[in-house]
């Protein structure tokens, strides 16, 4: 092997060298970088979204029309939590898998609400104020109210109603004490179960142009009587 030779295979042998000087400071360089990346003091964005293994959105976070949206999906991405800003504060929804809602909190014109739903996203349980009380009620598979208890003024009343929306009993405090009417489909009275002054106890049918036709009582002297309509009272 000649001079000229060696000397260019040492050249090489240099170039090498320096190169992995090179490449390990670089290494050194990115590693430093990626530990200072580690902590982020402020994010500024419009979107962000988390997603898992499978590449499906787990998380995101953006603005909606009034203000922030977070939602929260499954593994399937599907069903979620949904943290919402709304007109009159903030709005929390639980959504099944069908995308349904079947848990809504939040803030209403006169108050909070919560309301619950079925598999198809129909309320059937409702929470809320009332002028200046609470309400709640109950709703069948369509989510058509058949139960509704609400506070009104300083009493208390409980409203069963039919497929149609029409009240067909009437659970309520009076003035005497409680009070049972029992209407048709109609919402004709049919029948009333109460309590009178004396403290007894009342029940008085009525007929198809909500008359009184016939009661029951217990009156003051301890003692019941029947009575029935017909021209005039008569007692039995």
């Amino acid at each position: 092997m000649n001079f000229k030779h060696k000397l260019g295979y040492m050249f090489i042998g240099c170039l090498f060298t320096i190169a992995g000087y090179m490449l390990a400071s670089l290494e050194g360089i990115t590693t430093h970088a990626q530990q200072e990346e580690q902590v982020i003091d402020k994010i500024v964005c419009r979107q962000l979204e988390v997603i898992n293994a499978a590449g499906k959105k787990v998380v995101g976070i953006g603005a909606g029309e009034d203000g922030g949206e977070i939602a929260v999906r499954n593994a399937a991405g599907k069903g979620s939590i949904v943290i919402v800003a709304i007109e009159e504060g903030v709005g929390i929804g639980i959504l099944n898998a069908a995308k349904n809602t079947v848990v809504d909190i939040g803030a209403g014109e006169d108050g909070g609400y919560l309301k619950v739903g079925n598999a198809a996203g129909k309320t059937v349980v409702g929470m809320g104020p009332f002028e200046d009380s609470g309400t709640i009620s109950i709703g069948n598979a369509a989510g058509k109210t058949v139960v509704g208890m609400t506070a009104v003024g300083n009493r208390g009343n409980i409203g069963v109603f039919n497929a149609a929306g029409k009240t067909v009993v009437d659970i309520d405090a009076v003035k005497d004490g409680g009070r049972i009417r029992v209407f048709n489909a109609a919402e004709k009275i049919g029948t009333v179960i109460g309590a009178p002054e004396d403290g007894g106890g009342l029940i008085s049918i009525f007929n198809t142009a909500e008359k009184p036709v016939v009661s029951i009582i217990a009156g003051e002297d301890g003692n019941g009587s029947i009575q029935t309509y017909k021209g005039g009272w008569r007692a039995h």
